[in-house]
């Protein structure tokens, strides 16, 4: 169905994530991929150097364009590893 190939489109062109941390901009580690029916969700790995509070994570493309981006309110300490993910739907109407 036409929505399985979106989603797996998806996916074939994120390939770069960054996020934001007390106000810096990092590169982020792509993780995780989990697809469903209607969803796909890119689960991002948080450098365990980091702390503070992460305030937005953002997917590009393979051309470096802004796919997705994301606003969080989540803290972070160096005594965990910290994942954020970001669910993109595809809804049939």
């Amino acid at each position: 169905m036409l929505k399985d190939r979106l989603i797996d489109y998806t996916e074939s062109i994120v390939k770069r994530a960054t996020y934001t941390i007390n106000g810096k901009v990092k590169e982020g580690t792509i993780g995780k991929i989990i697809k469903d029916t209607d969803n796909i969700t890119f689960y991002l790995y948080i450098d365990d150097n980091e702390q503070g509070k992460i305030t937005n994570a953002k997917l590009y493309d393979v051309n470096g364009d802004l796919l997705e981006s994301k606003d969080y309110n989540t803290p972070k300490d160096t005594l965990a590893t910290a994942t954020i993910g970001i669910r993109i739907t595809i809804k049939r109407e």
